[in-house]
């Protein structure tokens, strides 16, 4: 099947290149994906005043021309450069399969980390991984590895493990987040076998803007941010910072006590997380812009320990006294004659952190042996960048190129026990092309191929590695009166393996494998986006992923010292995602406006009976705010339901059973821009986990203030 794709896409392309004359086409139209046709977060009195404001606006400057409907990308203040599906300063994706999360619903919704507002996507499932008190996302089946992240285009996903803890990132300063499924464009560069999430920051719009908020919630949670920018036309600037900490969490009152964690407060459970960030931007004309953007998120937290009933499952007590990233990327864009243009980026990043591994429950003794004891520090770094180019002086083409570099150094030493430090290092390729075709005014396809290459660099007391992959790809979209667009879409992707996956001996025990092949996939998708009556955006679609190689941890035959045996990561499954989503959301009356997904995912490992963890068969979101009848007053209550899943279990398989949360609160809006909330999540205590033996947080309140200037 992989060959017939790949020839496939090969031949599709080549005939798009060579025959690109297509009469009564035009690839310039806008063809680009439906989001919600309003603002999350207005309300009536919002509304009110901004008709008086535009009202006034357009009696002072009659005669003028006319200005169109400000759009989402505007509103919340989308970093253009950022974006990557976009042809030169385009400001939308003829790709209509992407899905996108802007920061007003972010806010709305209480989405407070990158995690928490992925989740908000029909086809993406929120997990946990206990042990390290991480939350990532999976999406339509495929893990972290799979589905790389970039922070305006550059890739954040870390040097050793190949993916950032996304709930470790707040939302404050971001304006959207970009998720691909699927049928993602090889402009992005490798690893994108299962999609790939893209967290844009801030580009301010007037002269100055500012944005705030504070608040106060259960558990000794404490929350504040504030971003300011300005705009002077030549020239902007941006700026913003978050602050969150949060003591140990209150748990449901029908969890049922264990020896280490009883009733009340989750023991070792709090964290404290700043984050910051600053963009300097020219726009010396119309076309051309050129940014430089640096981050910075420092975090402190604590995980808490095993309660479930795995016996062999060890209790760790562990903590991060750091996990902090730095980043400094640049991003530009120059026209060429207006119908081409050249991007590029340069990034440099660093991820420091420290692992303490406690002997007791009191965490105030390290001691080795025993060998689970131990203090351990990561001081990794990856840089890098890209160069893209683009030109429309073919007739009916978008014709796209990308070279993308990166390099990523491991470091690590462990002081109890004393261990000298060992550095690895991997160097990373992709060339990527893509060819946007209109054969007429309402067919159009997207055909794209990318060559990733791996090679490792340093690998002390292991062969050096290397491999490649090619990834073809084809989708065809077709325009359904003046809103809807079908697509159909199948492509070859592939992950090339980390650098923990070919040589860590991990904590199971475990046996490294520097022989491990990529994984790859063919994806098929076909679906429909569009709006009903002009006010609620849909979407529907269905997917089958066909997965080779595909990396399983697994018990060898290797006795391990202490009784069991030790682990492995190969290429020992054969997996086959499938299923459906379907989405709704936009204004449903006068006063309502809401929005509703489901997701049903069933997966096989068809070669072995190694279980697929992490992953429920359904799930379930809605939400709606209701504008009330007293002026500045509404409510907004939301639903998630996740059917079970199975978890990792050193025993026998262990199930993180179905859960139902609801959260619900109540907003007065005291004048346009400044509004106080009050709420409650989990409204009805209900004890859940993503993960079996890490319970999560039972009923909490909240009070907060929000303003936008």
């Amino acid at each position: 099947m992989g060959g017939m794709v790949k020839g496939a896409c090969a031949v599709a392309l080549a005939v798009a290149l060579c025959f690109v004359a297509v009469p009564g086409a035009d690839a310039g139209q806008d063809l680009s994906g439906l989001q919600s046709p309003n603002d999350q977060g207005s309300s009536p009195a919002a509304k009110e005043a901004e008709k008086k404001r535009v009202a006034k606006k357009k009696a002072s400057s009659k005669g003028k021309k006319k200005p169109g409907k400000e759009s989402e990308a505007k509103k919340n203040q989308v970093f253009q450069l950022g974006q990557v599906e976009v042809f030169g300063n385009e400001t939308e994706s003829k790709n209509t399969t992407v899905n996108r999360v802007y920061s007003n619903q972010m806010l709305l919704l209480d989405t407070d980390n990158v995690a928490t507002a992925a989740n908000l996507v029909p086809g993406v499932t929120l997990s946990s991984n206990g042990q390290r008190n991480e939350e990532n996302v999976y999406i339509r089946g495929f893990g972290p590895n799979e589905v790389p992240v970039f922070l305006d285009g550059v890739p954040i996903y870390d040097p050793y493990f190949g993916y950032p803890p996304l709930a470790e990132f707040t939302t404050y300063g971001f304006s959207e987040m970009v998720i691909s499924k699927g049928f993602t464009s090889v402009l992005y560069g490798p690893n994108t076998m299962g999609g790939a999430i893209n967290l844009i920051t801030i580009k301010p719009q007037k002269k100055f803007e500012c944005n705030g908020g504070s608040g106060y919630g259960s558990g000794d949670t404490y929350h504040g941010y504030m971003n300011f920018g300005t705009n002077q036309g030549k020239w902007y600037m941006e700026a913003g910072g978050a602050y969150e900490n949060q003591g140990d969490f209150p748990l449901s009152s029908s969890f049922t006590p264990t020896q280490v964690q009883g009733e009340g407060a989750r023991v070792n459970s709090g964290f404290d997380n700043w984050q910051g960030h600053i963009t300097l931007g020219l726009t010396p004309n119309d076309t051309d812009q050129y940014a430089i953007t640096f981050m910075r998120l420092d975090e402190q937290k604590e995980i808490p320990p095993y309660t479930g009933t795995d016996p062999n499952m060890r209790t760790m007590y562990w903590r991060w006294p750091s996990w902090d990233f730095q980043d400094i990327h640049f991003n530009s864009n120059t026209a060429v004659y207006n119908e081409s243009y050249v991007k590029t980026t340069a990034f440099y990043d660093i991820y420091d952190n420290n692992l303490n591994s406690y002997t007791n429950e009191n965490y105030n003794i390290i001691q080795s042996p025993p060998g689970y004891s131990f203090m351990s520090f990561y001081n990794d770094y990856s840089y890098g960048g890209s160069i893209e180019g683009g030109t429309k002086l073919v007739p009916h083409n978008d014709i796209q190129a990308a070279f993308h570099f990166k390099d990523d150094v491991h470091r690590q030493w462990e002081t109890i026990p004393v261990q000298p430090v060992t550095q690895d290092q991997d160097r990373t390729y992709s060339w990527g092309l893509q060819d946007t075709v209109g054969f007429t005014k309402r067919l159009y396809s997207i055909m794209g191929v990318s060559y990733d290459c791996l090679q490792t660099v340093q690998a002390p007391g292991f062969p050096l590695y290397s491999d490649n992959t090619w990834n073809p790809q084809i989708g065809l979209f077709y325009k359904i009166g003046a809103t809807g667009t079908l697509h159909v879409s199948v492509e070859d992707k592939s992950r090339l393996p980390t650098l923990w996956e070919r040589y860590s001996y991990s904590l199971k025990p475990g046996l490294p494998n520097p022989g491990l092949r990529p994984e790859k996939a063919t994806n098929w998708e076909v679906g429909y986006k569009g709006l009903i009556g002009g006010q609620l955006a849909v979407e529907a679609t269905a997917f089958y992923d066909n997965v080779h190689d595909f990396i399983l941890d697994v018990p060898t035959d290797v006795a391990a010292p202490g009784g069991g045996v030790y682990f492995e990561n190969q290429n020992v499954g054969h997996i086959e995602f499938s299923g459906i989503e379907l989405g709704l959301n936009g204004q449903i009356l006068s006063h309502l406006k809401g929005g509703a997904n489901y997701t049903y995912l069933q997966y096989v490992n068809v070669d072995n009976n190694l279980l697929i963890t992490n992953l429920p068969h359904n799930k379930v979101y809605a939400y709606l705010q209701y504008f009330m009848p007293v002026k500045g007053w509404s409510m907004v209550g939301s639903v998630e339901y996740d059917s079970q899943r199975y978890s990792d279990a050193s025993y026998a398989p262990a199930v993180a059973t179905a859960f139902a949360l609801v959260n619900f609160k109540e907003i007065y809006e005291i004048y346009p821009g400044v509004q106080l909330e009050a709420g409650v999540n989990n409204l009805f205590d209900k004890n859940w986990e993503l993960e079996e033996g890490f319970p999560l947080a039972g009923r909490t309140f909240f009070f907060q203030m929000l303003f936008k200037s």
